[in-house]
């Protein structure tokens, strides 16, 4: 890189999600760029972890809540002192301290984000916040229209940039080692992966895979749900525990709890299903697709526009027990089905998320300022 910048991202999770994950892989992205990346985080923060081995430069603050005046002068601080040439934040209740921030030290480059389905509120305050940033990141067409909905004086200043995926022979494990460090016995295996929440419908699947193990006669399959709750979803957790030691399918149905290095292990699933409520965009349903799973998804969100039904996947309605149980019967028992699928998503989704085109579109968005990337 011929002209390094310092990059301040911000990041108030406590735990790892879709966007901290992307956080973490623009961040080394950056670094391995020549950049200089600043990161703010609460204490204990979960990407201290996971960027241990990266030269990154820390700075921990409360960041409490939106209208937290005292770390958007902590912020505006550090963009001060260390001469910050960027600002990027991607969480929505990370936006408006920050938009606090950038007004505060102009004309620092501010960058917003948005990884999240949900209508965004648009009042007097927050628009005044986000006419701040130079451009308003969204990662998928739905979710620039909701953006727009709230925002439409800003709409020249939004922009498409969606998550990125690793591939590559040398990336994934041999589908023998991938099945080992899985646990994965059977013949074939399917799985549900993401964070254990209503909103991702872990109980239809075990309703599914109940169906299939007893009606169907698929004894053959391992099914996994891949995941950990979080910190309000503990008591939906263990209600999917009791449904699965009620119905007595707990030797073809495990949960795994989370898996840091699970994209390297995708090889050995022969299908995922992606079932959720909404998504954003969904990492997960592109990182399987990448691995040449068959997949199954709810035409909603993001997901809506990632999936060509019947080429490179298969849609499902959202709450449809009975379209899940048939869509899984039928790639369970065509096996050929599920390589045309599998092959034709792989070469698909590499094509249209590589890594290093999507950082590029983001690095060229912070030179230039601007939301003229396309």
């Amino acid at each position: 890189m011929s002209n390094p910048m310092r990059i301040l991202q911000v990041c108030s999770a406590n735990s790892l999600g879709g966007g901290e994950r992307h956080i973490i892989g623009l961040t080394k992205s950056l670094i391995k760029r020549g950049h200089e990346v600043h990161l703010v985080v609460r204490p204990a923060s979960p990407l201290r972890a996971a960027l241990d081995s990266q030269p990154v430069e820390w700075h921990e603050f409360g960041l409490r809540n939106a209208l937290d005046l005292i770390s958007a002068r902590q912020i505006a601080g550090i963009i001060r002192r260390e001469k910050i040439d960027v600002l990027h934040t991607h969480l929505g209740r990370d936006y408006i301290f920050c938009g606090m921030a950038a007004r505060m030290t102009r004309p620092i480059r501010f960058f917003i984000t948005r990884h999240h389905y949900n209508p965004i509120k648009s009042n007097p305050f927050s628009a005044w916040v986000f006419s701040e940033a130079r451009a308003l990141i969204a990662v998928s067409e739905s979710v620039r229209e909701q953006l727009v909905t709230a925002f439409p004086s800003l709409v020249n200043r939004m922009v498409v940039i969606p998550n990125w995926i690793d591939s590559g022979n040398e990336w994934y494990l041999s589908r023998e080692e991938a099945r080992k460090q899985l646990g994965i016995t059977r013949r074939m295996a399917v799985a549900m992966i993401g964070q254990i929440t209503p909103l991702k419908r872990q109980d239809i699947f075990i309703r599914a895979a109940v169906h299939l193990i007893k009606e169907g006669n698929f004894t053959d399959v391992d099914f996994l749900i891949i995941g950990a709750p979080g910190e309000n979803d503990r008591t939906y957790a263990e209600e999917l525990h009791r449904m699965v030691n009620q119905a007595g399918i707990g030797a073809n149905l495990r949960f795994t709890g989370f898996i840091a290095e699970l994209p390297p292990q995708l090889v050995a699933l022969d299908v995922v299903a992606v079932i959720s409520e909404n998504e954003a965009f969904s990492l997960t349903l592109v990182e399987a697709m990448a691995a040449g799973c068959a997949v199954i998804a709810t035409r909603v969100g993001g997901m809506a526009e990632i999936v060509e039904h019947g080429v490179t996947g298969l849609f499902v309605e959202r709450d449809d027990l009975r379209a899940l149980i048939d869509t899984l019967s039928k790639f369970l028992a065509d096996q050929s089905l599920r390589e045309r699928v599998g092959n034709a998503a792989s070469e698909n989704v590499i094509k249209r998320f590589e890594r290093e085109s999507v950082i590029d579109r983001i690095e060229r968005l912070y030179i230039d300022g601007c939301a003229n990337v396309d």
